[in-house]
């Protein structure tokens, strides 16, 4: 249970350490056709042409330069939401994934301030249930904390907690609002990004989105690798990918696979395990045809964890 065995933090701490990659996102032939004016004419007169790209270079350059700073990231974001729609796809999705890649790298800095005790305990009396960094901001008269507040908000972070700590994650749900401009595997990626803000798969060394969610997200995480391989953030998924396979097989400290005391399996995990093989197709997926393999070695040791149990499931998650 040494991998899959995080407390709620490390989890969440997993998910905001995946790696980012800074280069070039690959950019698939089709979607870099440029697209025919209506009725299949030309585009635009080629003078018209020349300076709708020099004002898309312009807006993609602007954007680079702001987030060479990590004062100006909040600039960035609003700088990116207000005028994302008037550069290329590519230079999009260019774009979104640099500013990921800087929130990524200044989330320490920011999260530092939140982990103040000062202001933990302002956070413990503040927030409840539902309160984003939003109504945060209206709820206090502190005006720094409106500054803290305000200030992570724009620059692209959400609050969230876990095990009595306040924290800062990066607003992926935020990110639909540009998502219609990028290439399609990045659209994806925001889609799956945005799944594990809303509803983080673990709270408290638990696992919160349940069992059948944790199947179900794997399978679309496998789906993502095999239909953009070469995604520039084919790395991070292939992660979560990773991470939702070991919890198959694994659960987490206080929601473990196998009891800690009986040794037999979760009656509902290997339930869910059974429904996502029945109504998927393990010759077409390598998940669920591990999951199969699962499932046949739990029958052949009574849902018992045997070493012959611990054996297959540290092969097939490669935790060995």
């Amino acid at each position: 249970m040494k991998k899959w065995t995080k407390s709620a933090a490390a989890a969440a701490a997993l998910i905001a350490a995946i790696s980012l990659q800074t280069g070039a996102p690959a950019v698939h032939a089709a979607e870099a056709v440029p697209q025919a004016a209506p009725g299949g004419g030309p585009t635009t007169a080629p003078a018209a042409a020349s300076a709708k790209t020099a004002h898309a270079n312009a807006v993609f350059n602007q954007m680079m330069r702001l987030l060479k700073s990590p004062s100006k990231q909040a600039e960035a974001v609003a700088y990116m939401e207000k005028n994302i729609y008037q550069v290329t796809p590519w230079q999009a999705t260019i774009m979104v994934l640099k500013l990921e890649n800087a929130e990524k790298a200044n989330l320490d800095a920011w999260n530092d301030k939140f982990y103040r005790d000062n202001v933990q305990q302002k956070l413990t009396k503040l927030m409840k249930q539902g309160d984003d960094l939003t109504s945060l901001i209206s709820k206090t008269n502190d005006k720094s904390l409106k500054t803290l507040f305000a200030g992570a908000r724009d620059s692209g972070y959400r609050i969230d907690t876990a095990e009595g700590m306040f924290y800062l994650v990066l607003d992926y749900p935020r990110l639909q609002k540009v998502r219609a401009y990028v290439i399609n595997d990045i659209k994806s990626y925001i889609d799956i990004m945005t799944a594990e803000t809303k509803s983080p798969f673990a709270r408290d060394a638990a696992l919160s989105v349940g069992w059948t969610e944790a199947t179900k997200r794997a399978l679309s995480d496998e789906a993502f690798l095999k239909s953009y391989p070469t995604s520039n953030r084919a790395t991070q998924v292939k992660s979560l990918y990773n991470l939702y396979l070991g919890v198959s097989m694994y659960g987490l400290n206080n929601t473990p696979m196998f009891d800690y005391d009986t040794k037999k399996v979760d009656p509902e995990g290997k339930a869910a395990l059974q429904a996502a093989v029945q109504k998927g197709d393990p010759s077409k997926s390598a998940y669920l045809k591990k999951i199969k393999g699962f499932l046949e070695v739990l029958e052949k040791n009574h849902d018992m964890l045997t070493p012959e149990v611990e054996k297959y499931r540290k092969a097939a998650t490669g935790n060995s």
